[in-house]
């Protein structure tokens, strides 16, 4: 669903994959519960350190992704018929006719071009457990063109420590709160060092060769409704927001799915998707 929010008592050995696997109900962390048992940092903007935009401004690449009306993710046009998201937003959402997929919009009141979901693949690799391969494309049921839409491309160089991309979305405004915010912000982060990130993430996540992390520690990062949007450099989507402890923690970066490692994935899955809508012999999900 959302970018996962887990903050943890020392105490607690970092408990991330339990609450992962005890919310077999919407597949997130239940905030309610955790603000009874956990310390939130005290922020209050999402996405942290950033500001408000519109999607004119952005470029019109970001869409709002909703299950039965409710948002759920954030994702981004990489063609007029494919959407790139994280993998996690589907778990236990998979009636494709439940979903929905807006794009041309600043606020999530407004009303932009909307389109149905036909088909959706998922790496065969990912696990909520694990969240390694967090990645999914999806095909629309018409192509999303119009007022204020916009296409990004794949990300086509590696990430190098200290590059700095824009993230977006509609992540929460209050680490108290239990829904997004209505308001789209954006902000830039840089990319941290894998070795660090992997050993602040050691006793809770194994970060795999699929991810990388990016965030102003304390200061500058996503947070949960930003989940399956974009990290962005030079008009290419070079991550996909995946999961997290906390936000604009201290300690711990965002996590991201990195686009330039998963890349093939994304290709093959949309030729399988296009090969599918045109009718001709069907061709099997790629196995990553």
């Amino acid at each position: 669903m959302a970018r996962i929010l887990v903050c943890c008592l020392v105490v607690g050995i970092l408990i991330l994959m339990d609450d992962i696997q005890a919310q077999k109900k919407n597949q997130t962390i239940d905030l309610a519960k955790l603000a009874k048992i956990l310390r939130r940092p005290s922020l209050k903007t999402r996405v942290i350190g950033g500001h408000v935009t519109t999607i004119d401004k952005l470029g019109g690449y970001l869409v709002a992704m909703r299950y039965y009306n409710n948002f759920i993710c954030g994702g981004t046009l990489i063609r007029d018929l494919i959407v790139l998201t994280a993998a996690h937003c589907f778990e236990n959402r998979n009636v494709k006719e439940g979903w929905t997929v807006e794009g041309g919009i600043s606020r999530l009141t407004d009303s932009g071009v909307r389109r149905g979901v036909k088909d959706i693949i998922k790496s065969a690799e990912f696990r909520m457990t694990t969240m390694n391969m967090d990645v999914a494309v999806v095909l629309l049921s018409r192509p999303m063109v119009g007022k204020n839409i916009g296409f990004l491309t794949l990300c086509s160089t590696p990430l190098t420590t200290g590059k700095h991309l824009v993230v977006s979305g509609w992540g929460m405004t209050h680490p108290d709160n239990t829904g997004p915010d209505q308001l789209l912000r954006t902000v830039t982060v840089p990319v941290i060092e894998k070795r660090f990130c992997r050993n602040v993430y050691r006793l809770s996540a194994a970060i795999t060769d699929s991810m990388f992390c990016a965030s102003v520690l304390g200061k500058k990062d996503a947070c949960t409704y930003d989940s399956g949007g974009p990290l962005v450099y030079d008009r290419q989507v070079c991550g996909i927001v995946s999961f997290g402890i906390g936000c604009a923690s201290r300690r711990y970066p965002g996590v991201y799915t990195d686009v330039h490692y998963v890349k093939p994935f994304i290709e093959k899955g949309i030729k399988a998707l296009l090969t599918r809508r045109s009718g001709r012999t069907k061709i099997k999900a790629p196995k990553y």
